[in-house]
């Protein structure tokens, strides 16, 4: 894969066109750090178990988990289990999601993937996690010295394998997540980007399909997952601090639920919180009801 393709896709992540649009800048050129690139190896079997032994089984199971795994300043996140839903989801999911671009990052089948878009101070950068079935490493790296560092040919970005596998545009984001996962296996707390959200996702369940970002314009922070239940789908959103003309605009929504469909739509207020539970067996007027 061209390395401008594989920049698109995590361009493409960033594309929420149904409740906001946000905007990245990727990485390019090499490393600064030459002297690790001094003695490379080019292993070329496409599934080295020695390069699988990277924070193995760390949990991965729901946008909670993966903002504990991102280095502090996500702004705005994606996650998606592919295992956890129903082939209809799934193929809304892959219009969505870049599933099958980051498919081809690996040459495998993406079960699990997580995007974020990082801010620290001035600079921009991102956080790509995954799992895939089955396990892979079909693609041209170079394997740093003594470490678990894998710069790829493709695109110049990093991988760290395990249980997620990390994708990073240089060593420093990449080794970052390894730090919070040595501290969690030490016992030792570390900040992590969850810390920023963590007071709108205390309040959620967890679901297959999940977004969050602070860069909205109706509230500090916005939420949005959907799960299957009990046959029927349902779309959690929430919002830190509201603003007036959305809540209005929601309560109208509310009252309007029972004719346009919708089997439960219910608004909770807590504090500074709002969350809007809505459930219906129809997946695509979940998709298109007005969330903002």
């Amino acid at each position: 894969m061209k390395q401008q393709d594989a920049y698109k896709i995590l361009a493409i992540f960033l594309i929420f066109t149904m409740v906001f649009s946000i905007f990245a800048y990727m990485f390019s050129g090499p490393l600064n750090d030459t002297t690790q690139e001094e003695n490379p190896e080019t292993p070329q079997e496409k599934y080295d178990p020695a390069l699988w032994n990277v924070h193995q089984d760390y949990p991965f199971d729901s946008i909670n988990d993966a903002l504990n795994l991102t280095p502090v300043g996500a702004e705005a996140a994606s996650y998606a289990d592919l295992e956890r839903m129903s082939p209809q989801m799934v193929q809304w999911t892959k219009t969505e999601l870049p599933v099958a671009e980051v498919d081809s990052l690996y040459n495998s089948n993406t079960t699990r993937i997580y995007y974020s878009r990082i801010r620290e101070n001035s600079n921009e950068s991102f956080l790509l996690l995954s799992t895939m079935y089955p396990e892979k490493n079909d693609f041209q790296y170079i394997v740093y010295p003594n470490t678990g560092i894998l710069r790829r040919m493709d695109t110049n970005a990093i991988n760290i394998l395990g249980t997620p596998v990390i994708y990073a545009p240089d060593d420093r984001m990449a080794n970052g997540v390894v730090d919070i996962i040595n501290a969690a296996a030490s016992m030792n707390k570390t900040n992590t980007s969850y810390d920023r959200f963590a007071g709108l996702l205390d309040k959620i369940d967890p679901a297959p399909f999940q977004m969050i970002n602070s860069n909205v314009s109706y509230a500090k922070q916005f939420y949005m997952g959907i799960r299957e239940i009990n046959g029927s789908y349902e779309r959690t959103t929430a919002y830190l601090n509201l603003n007036s003309s959305t809540m209005k605009k929601l309560d109208q929504l509310k009252t309007n639920g029972s004719q346009n469909g919708f089997a439960q739509y219910n608004i909770t207020k807590n504090e500074n919180y709002t969350i809007v539970r809505v459930v219906t067996p129809d997946l695509l007027k979940l998709l298109t009801e007005e969330i903002s």
